[in-house]
């Protein structure tokens, strides 16, 4: 039977009841408990008792309703459209106010249940963690020398993107970070003084309640580097070297050490960035601010690396009287002397016998210098790796090798992982871009009046000839070209100064997006040649070329693609120069939004597996690039369970993926979750390194291709059929409002055309979400879903739930997006549009195949609802129902009032409205 639990918006002795699955232990409810007590003491102190009293009644009617009352529906209905906008806006900070810092609580019970989980069964390995994944490589068969192996070619690189799905602003962020600081404090300290850290909280939650949640100004590219910044030396800085230690420690309690060697550990994880590169629809990434994002990565990471080497300085005060003459730092301390001489005057009367504190402190002088590009500073992170190892063998060859064990061997594998700029910073440019700026050059150079016009085959030929042509085609002199066509080749140009001058080894990738055959790869490396970024012919190319496929028809192209790239010479060429191995990279929103959520899910499977069998054939390795997103739309979903989802052969302990919007801070804001998620990402990337396919893979296959093909003919029926369908979403869902909105500094739209297809896949993800529609995540699974299982038998569903990985992964991840889904809710989205004809058709078929999706997900389960299996998730979800309703409530009247406004309406309606949009976000835990 259901447990009965507060819901803690009322006063703390009388809650008011909410039914949800059974609950987390007593001190999650007591920080809950503190947390709205703190919250409402603060609300009364600025807005009154009436403020409380208006909360109240909206949780309550919001509460139920949810038990199924239309009656207290209405009534809630009516108190919204009875608020001025001054209630109306208070009612909304509130309850987004307490979404926050309950989403803090849930935070700080998935820390606490780390460590309870550790303390209870210390021998057993936790799920999902290091020692789990190299303890089940050992008992799989898997020596030592193969483990080895297994390293040396692993890579995860987990790339931050400035996708504008962070609806909180930073000052927002930092302060709810203060107080998760305080509750975790508390957990911390065998005796807490509980009344401080009430007092802090309350100073901390006022500040809260008096800042706005609404961005004054839009966010600049140099703000989103900022933002993705603050990670690295908030947590991962920490966490990183943790994890090098945790894989250390299971590599040898699964493979003891008997020949004195340890297994040695290559930097394996690491991490790329968009931000600041990612030119795709965005006016404001040019050529100069990319420098200007580079130059912000650098200064922040060597910032921290002249602190760390400052620490080292401090802590390695080994004196040669005491331990003996070091060997190997002699060069270190010689080139030290002779760059600074006025510091080896000054170390030498402070720290006459402390060698290796003298050796560091030159090397943080070294790093000081790198800093201003002035004399004696390090060229590339591998100087300061050689002096670092020097000083690691001279430890172990004397009297500390504990020592170099230690702090110093952690800030080796920062050096190694973070370079001078934390990140490599991919660029990425539209297919189209590159297009259009050759035809305008082949034009005004006589060479093709019409080379857009020109069929694939013409295009391929022409590029291959001009590729490896050593004459140049572009001029020195590009003051004729358009404006657009400058800044493309200024890029390009950009592109090669900054490799061979002032950032060597920050940018590795060049990512089309819109991919659609070979030209629009061969368009890149040509400009590339003609900006000496590769010699004729391809050669000694500096950058990877690396076609991203997303839509339906370009994944399903995709292994065509990259055949006859691996074809030409000049490309082949170009590929050997960086290693022989094509990356790819997989997108998941465009496709959904073509074909719905699981043929495109299918589709980018079946793709991966196809191109990785051509790179196979042609004697090429690769690496696959996921471009996943937050929201199940988008590809998104636990982290390990995506990795694990991939298809067998086709990683290899080898893959990269982003990192997007509001899922950066979720994993990386807190130092514990931000090493759990990359433990978690790390484990499942290494056990790729041993999957098999299934023995029913084939028969799996043929159905899943059935379920794709009837999946996608319900979803383009609604979707890409009806004519009224973008009417309906624009009027539905508040996809105008969002547009507003300054979550980042990219536009919404690619271009001003109309209509969806141009529509970013982030606004279309988070439009569905704020309607509680969430489109994206099941139209067309419930229709293939019953259709297999009349067909086949829910045996051979469950069969595939069970033992396939890809399915499994799928089916919970609609389960979740179904489950946050509210058709309740969603009708009062629809009643927006009052064109009754089309909007009752459209919603019909809508309502029947969103039931008929969780109908088929409750059978496959075996459940009594969604979520029965993760009743953790479920709990949360049901939790924060009762008080998402009341803000959607909100959402629909002022959406309705802002489309009956005259004009654009008042300012304040618009700011209302916005604010919706953060708190329906932070009540769902979801953006885009």
């Amino acid at each position: 039977m259901a447990k009965r639990l507060r819901l803690p918006l009322r006063g703390l002795p009388t809650c008011v009841h909410v039914t949800v699955a059974p609950s987390t232990d007593s001190a999650f409810e007591a920080d809950q408990a503190l947390l709205t007590g703190v919250l409402r003491e603060v609300i009364a102190l600025g807005e009154g008792q009436a403020a409380l009293a208006l909360l109240d009644e909206a949780v309550e009617l919001g509460q139920r309703a949810r038990r199924g009352s239309e009656d207290d529906a209405d009534a809630l209905a009516q108190l919204v459209a009875g608020l001025d906008l001054d209630r109306m806006e208070v009612l909304v900070r509130a309850l987004t106010r307490w979404f926050q810092l309950i989403n803090l609580a849930e935070d700080n019970e998935r820390v606490r249940r780390l460590r309870g989980r550790d303390a209870a069964d210390p021998q057993t390995p936790r799920s999902g963690s290091l020692r789990e994944a190299i303890g089940r490589l050992a008992s799989s068969g898997v020596t030592r020398a193969q483990l080895v192996r297994l390293l040396s070619q692993a890579e995860l690189r987990l790339v931050m993107t400035a996708h504008p799905t962070e609806a909180r602003r930073r000052t927002t962020i930092d302060k709810l970070a203060r107080v998760f600081a305080v509750l975790h404090e508390l957990d911390e300290r065998n005796a807490p003084d509980r009344e401080d850290a009430r007092r802090r909280l309350l100073a901390t939650v006022q500040e809260l309640w008096g800042s706005d949640d609404i961005r004054a100004a839009e966010l600049t590219v140099l703000d989103e580097v900022r933002g993705g910044l603050v990670h690295f030396a908030s947590t991962l800085a920490d966490a990183v070297p943790r994890i090098y230690r945790d894989l250390e420690r299971a590599i040898a309690e699964s493979y003891p050490d008997r020949d004195g060697e340890p297994v040695s550990i290559p930097p394996l994880l690491g991490f790329g960035s968009w931000i600041g590169g990612d030119r795709d629809g965005n006016p404001f990434v040019t050529p100069q601010m990319t420098l200007n994002a580079l130059e912000l990565m650098r200064e922040q990471c060597l910032r921290l690396l002249e602190s760390g080497l400052e620490q080292l300085a401090g802590r390695l005060s080994l004196s040669e009287r005491l331990t003996g003459r070091p060997t190997g730092l002699t060069p270190i301390l010689a080139r030290g002397e002779l760059e600074f001489p006025a510091l080896a005057a000054t170390l030498a009367g402070l720290n006459p016998e402390e060698p290796y504190r003298r050796a560091v402190t030159f090397m943080r002088e070294r790093v000081r210098a790198t800093q201003g590009r002035g004399s004696g500073g390090y060229e590339t992170p591998a100087e300061l790796l050689e002096d670092l190892q020097a000083v690691e063998r001279s430890l172990c060859d004397g009297s500390g090798a504990l020592t170099a064990n230690a702090e110093l061997g952690d800030f080796i594998r920062q050096v190694q992982v973070f370079g001078f700029h934390y990140a490599r910073l991919d660029i990425r440019e539209h297919a189209q871009i590159h297009r259009r700026t050759l035809h305008e050059i082949y034009g005004r150079l006589g060479v093709c009046d019409d080379y857009e016009g020109l069929s694939e085959d013409a295009r391929l030929e022409l590029l291959q000839r001009q590729i490896a042509d050593r004459r140049p085609l572009v001029p020195a002199d590009i003051e004729r070209f358009s404006p657009s066509t400058r800044e493309t080749i200024e890029t390009f140009r950009m592109l090669r100064e900054t490799l061979a001058e002032s950032n060597p080894g920050a940018i590795q990738t060049y990512i089309i997006s819109g991919t659609e055959g070979p030209a629009d790869v061969l368009e890149v490396l040509l400009l590339m040649k003609e900006c000496s970024l590769c010699a004729a012919g391809g050669e000694q190319a500096q950058l990877r070329i690396v076609p991203l496929l997303e839509a339906g028809a370009t994944l399903e192209a995709g292994p065509r693609t990259i055949a006859a790239l691996l074809d030409m010479p000049v490309y082949r060429e170009a590929l050997r120069s960086v290693g022989d191995e094509q990356e790819v990279m997989i997108g998941y929103s465009d496709s959904n939004k073509d074909i719905g959520y699981l043929a495109s899910g299918w589709a980018a499977y079946t793709a991966q597996v196809r191109i990785a069998e051509v790179l196979r054939q042609r004697g090429a390795g690769w690496l696959f690039f996921h471009g996943r997103g937050g929201a199940v739309g988008r590809g998104g979903g636990p982290t390990n369970r995506a990795i694990r989802a991939l298809p067998p052969g086709t990683v290899g302990a080898r893959l990269k993926m982003t990192e997007q919007g509001e899922v950066l801070t979720a994993k990386y804001a807190v130092a514990q979750i931000a090493h759990r998620e990359l433990e978690l990402a790390t484990s499942a990337t290494l056990a790729t390194g041993r999957a098999n396919p299934h023995s029913e893979s084939a028969r799996f296959d043929a159905l899943m291709d059935e379920m794709a093909a009837e999946s996608a003919a319900k979803y383009r029926s609604i979707v890409a059929e009806d004519p009224d369908f973008v009417r309906f979403f624009e009027a539905v869902t508040p996809v105008g409002e969002i547009s507003l909105l300054r979550l980042g500094s990219r536009p919404a739209k690619r271009s001003r055309a109309a209509g969806i297809d141009d529509l970013r896949a982030i606004p279309w993800v988070f439009s569905w979400t704020q309607s509680r529609i969430l489109l994206p995540g099941w139209l067309g699974l419930g229709t293939a879903l019953r259709g297999a299982r009349e067909r086949h038998g829910l045996e051979l569903l469950r069969q595939m739930r069970d033992e396939w990985p890809f399915f499994e992964s799928l089916l919970s991840n609609a389960e979740m997006g179904c489950a946050k889904a509210d058709l309740q809710i969603a009708r009062r989205y629809v009643a927006l549009w009052n064109d009754v004809e089309p909007r009752e058709r459209i919603w019909r078929a809508l309502e029947a195949e969103l039931e008929l999706t969780i109908a088929e997900l409750v059978t496959i389960g075996g459940g009594d609802r969604l979520l029965d299996a993760e009743p953790v998730l479920q709990a949360s979800i049901a939790r924060r129902n009762p008080a998402v309703d009341p803000l959607s409530f909100v959402q629909v009247e002022l959406t309705r009032r802002l489309r009956a406004a005259s004009e654009d309406g008042s300012e304040q309606l618009h700011r209302v409205s916005q604010l919706t949009i953060n708190g329906i976000a932070s009540g769902l835990r979801n953006t885009g």
